[in-house]
């Protein structure tokens, strides 16, 4: 683990101000509470500066412990509230003006007192939407970034992953942003957070459904229902070119983003816009999911006690160095620090995918029959021969529910009347269902890493226009508990990409390309290697009704009768990254 000897320390009292309104370039004016250290050495009042942004409120309570925590340490830190949202004047229309916004906001801060000539940006989530937005603009007062949890694509990995609706994301965010926090977390369980809820109908009116009122926003995300020119013009993973700052990621493993994350890692060492930019890229991946790390243990493991990480010390021994100058390690230790989940273990890392990867397919196989855990579906390294066909019914009036997984919403979901907890949690309950296929490997003579990214190529056939196709990947204890490592779906009329639909011919055969979320884990000698294929995880993913219909305007569901071939014409598989050991 890091030396955190040479840290700044927690040695100074502060003071607030409240509510000073930023001037941008249109005349809105942003609210900020700025958090200050009293006093300086050599009196100069002057203080490199955090700056976060946030749609949820400036004076959260989380918002608040953070600013204390980093002000005790010397830094002034400004937390501001979105255009549109809570003490900032204008509208909010998420992604649309973080850019510009942030951007002006950081010409504001360096004509403060307290500005000593250098700034950071940091924050998860929506925290790190807005740095990454800014980021292009090239501000001259811009000196590092530490963005946590998040993508720049927001089609492809936020609200379409696989062309579904990330759903429980995208219906209570966009309640979340046209309220406060507080309503769906704590004020209305019984409303937000059920299958009533989540199930409502068409999707375009589930706004009106829950607040009263249509959200202009919400509407364009379910509207646009390909990557178009509305998606392009926020979508900053394609402009990485232009952004010249030093970036610390910080990912999670039960994460939905960590391969877009590592995606703009690559992208920044690649075309980064200078030299200093390009080989300035850092990034970590703890075994956690979107909210802060709370112990060493999510879903049903306990990683052991070298797993929990403080991300404000991780972004302290970043900040220290370029902002205050401070020699605290963290430039001299390789780009990428990945905790290796199975032997429970910090690893340091050049590059991503690993050098040494190699990319090895397993099979899918069964004798017609591989319908729930009591199936007879297997999964080897051996190519197919003649097999026969599995067959499912996919009903969405009584979808596979989501049991863990990379899901971001349980800071929202954990007060809500239906909990969906993310992580790896013990998959053998829905394996007891004929709708999900079941492909299980023989024990493992010895330990067997998987650390990279994921993907199935699935052959299918279905009844219908339209419909999805789901994969996980398991690791089965001997004791029986089938841990999730990561999941994936596609939906059928974008199995030819994201820039058009292109609906299914009802029993033709197709070709599904699943990208499943990255992992690192050793499967330990005596574990099985699992996978499963079904055609719904709800309400992570909205529900294909099967019909072709409008995603957004559907209301009729019907039964897809669902074939997936494993042969040698056919040879449905997935692809590990396998790491010599």
């Amino acid at each position: 683990m890091p030396d955190m000897s040479m840290i700044s320390q927690p040695t100074r009292e502060i003071r607030v101000l409240y509510d000073l309104k930023a001037k941008m370039s249109d005349g809105v004016k942003l609210s900020a509470d700025v958090f200050l250290p009293k006093g300086a050495p050599g009196g100069s009042g002057q203080y490199p500066t955090i700056l976060l942004r946030t749609p949820y409120e400036s004076l959260l309570e989380m918002h608040i412990e953070w600013a204390v925590w980093w002000a005790k340490r010397g830094y002034a830190v400004v937390i501001q509230d979105c255009r549109g949202r809570f003490e900032s004047e204008g509208t909010f229309a998420p992604y649309v003006n973080d850019g510009l916004d942030g951007h002006e906001t950081l010409a504001w801060i360096s004509r403060q007192g307290w500005y000593n000539g250098k700034i950071g940006t940091s924050g998860r989530s929506y925290g790190g939407i807005f740095q990454w937005q800014l980021a292009p603009y090239r501000s001259p007062y811009l000196t590092a970034m530490a963005p946590q949890v998040i993508m720049g694509d927001y089609f492809k990995d936020c609200h379409r992953p696989g062309g579904a609706v990330q759903w429980a994301l995208t219906v209570m965010g966009s309640v979340i942003f046209s309220t406060n926090v507080s309503l769906v977390q704590r004020g209305a369980t019984h409303i937000f957070g059920n299958s009533r809820f989540f199930r409502h109908l068409p999707l375009i009116d589930a706004d009106v459904a829950a607040i009263g009122r249509p959200v202009p926003f919400y509407r364009d995300w379910l509207e646009h229902t390909t990557y178009d020119d509305y998606w392009r013009a926020i979508n900053t993973e394609e402009k990485l070119d232009q952004v010249d700052v030093p970036v610390y990621q910080q990912a999670g493993w039960y994460d939905p983003y960590t391969e877009p994350m590592f995606r703009a890692w690559n992208g920044m060492r690649q075309k980064g816009y200078s030299a200093q930019a390009r080989k300035n890229q850092k990034i970590y991946v703890v075994p956690w999911t979107h909210h802060i790390p709370e112990s060493s243990r999510l879903g049903d493991l306990d990683f052991g006690p070298s797993a929990y990480v403080d991300l404000k010390d991780e972004d302290l021994r970043w900040f220290d160095y370029w902002l205050k100058g401070i020699d605290t390690g963290i430039m001299d230790e390789p780009p990428i620090r990945i905790f290796v989940m199975g032997d429970n273990a910090w690893r340091f890392e050049q590059e991503w995918p690993l050098a040494r990867t190699v990319f090895t397919p397993y099979y899918l196989h069964s004798h017609g029959k591989a319908n729930s855990m009591f199936g007879d579906g297997t999964l080897t390294r051996d190519a197919p021969g003649a097999e026969a066909e599995d067959r499912f019914d996919y009903d969405p009036a009584n979808p596979v529910p989501t049991v863990g997984g990379n899901n971001s919403t349980w800071t929202w979901m954990k007060f809500a009347e239906e909990p969906v907890r993310p992580g790896p949690i013990d998959q053998r309950p829905l394996e007891r269902r004929d709708d999900v296929l079941v492909y299980t490997g023989p024990a493992l003579e010895q330990d067997m890493e998987i650390t990279g990214p994921l993907q199935a190529i699935l052959y299918a056939a279905t009844s219908a226009r339209d419909t999805d196709f789901t994969v996980k990947l398991v690791d089965v204890y001997p004791e029986g508990q089938a841990i999730h490592l990561a999941e994936g779906i596609l939906r059928g009329r974008y199995r030819q990409g994201f820039e058009r639909e292109d609906l299914l011919q009802p029993g033709e055969v197709a070709e599904y390309r699943i990208e499943l979320a990255s992992t690192s884990n050793v499967f330990k000698k005596g574990h099985r290697l699992r996978v499963e294929i079904s055609s719904s995880n709800f309400p992570r993913f909205d529900r294909n009704l099967n019909t072709g219909e409008g995603i957004a305007t559907g209301t009729r569901m019907q039964v897809a009768h669902q074939t997936v071939l494993h042969n040698s014409a056919y040879p449905s598989h997935i692809v590990l990254p396998v790491i010599p050991r």
